[in-house]
């Protein structure tokens, strides 16, 4: 009988093939819903939130034949945005999504259509419904990763501020990157979270009211959970 080492055993085989099966099951359970984040704007919106939904789809990639999160820009109003949604879903098109994000910024539409776009949308379900709004637009998001931002002074300042810490364009194709890389992802949501808690201390009602303000570190959070292993 030889007693030179043996090559790995059928048995060992088996395991091994057992662990990558029940490693692969586990990220099964851990598949983000199938979720559509909707965006009011075509450009900025888009361009931004594809950084962090590229991550999450890339990190299920081989695990599920098609992206679990979609982003589809409108170019439709606050007051509109739930009502395309609902005609998506009715022909057929998005009937498989789960949740619905709604990405939206106050700008100069009516207070009422602000509020009750959030108003409706929390109250959906099936599929469920959450917003990610800013008040006054999505620059000020992109502003906390560098500064605290207290004052009610309109959108043109968030943007000549940006313009000190890096060249800001709208339709800027690098954007996640760019905040990421001089700015700070972790100072946003911090920022942005104590801002919202205040209001809502403060029993400010309206969110047309609540300003400056922005929603979006929610969604942010939420992408990020789904590639925590």
């Amino acid at each position: 009988m030889s007693l030179k080492p043996k090559k790995v055993s059928e048995v060992k085989k088996l395991e091994q093939k057992m662990k990558v099966k029940a490693s692969k099951m586990n990220s099964l359970k851990k598949l983000p819903p199938y979720t559509m984040i909707v965006s009011e704007g075509t450009k900025t919106e888009p361009i931004y939130i594809r950084g962090f939904v590229d991550k999450v789809n890339g990190h299920f990639k081989g695990i599920t034949a098609k992206p679990h999160i979609v982003v589809y820009g409108t170019g439709r109003n606050t007051n509109g945005l739930i009502r395309f949604v609902d005609k998506m879903i009715a022909d057929g098109e998005w009937a498989h999504y789960k949740k619905i994000w709604l990405m939206y910024d106050k700008d100069d539409f009516p207070p009422a259509n602000f509020d009750n776009t959030q108003f409706e949308a929390e109250a959906r379900k099936n599929p469920t419904m959450a917003v990610a709004w800013s008040n006054e637009s999505i620059e000020l998001w992109f502003l906390l990763h560098f500064e605290d931002y207290n004052a009610d002074n309109g959108r043109k300042q968030y943007i000549d501020k940006l313009n000190r810490y890096f060249d800001y364009s709208k339709t800027r194709e690098d954007l996640y990157e760019v905040l990421n890389k001089k700015g700070s992802l972790e100072d946003a949501k911090r920022r942005a979270r104590k801002k919202y808690q205040e209001f809502l201390e403060a029993k400010v009602s309206s969110m047309s009211a609540m300003v400056p303000a922005t929603r979006v570190y929610e969604l942010v959070e939420e992408l990020e959970s789904y590639m925590n292993d």
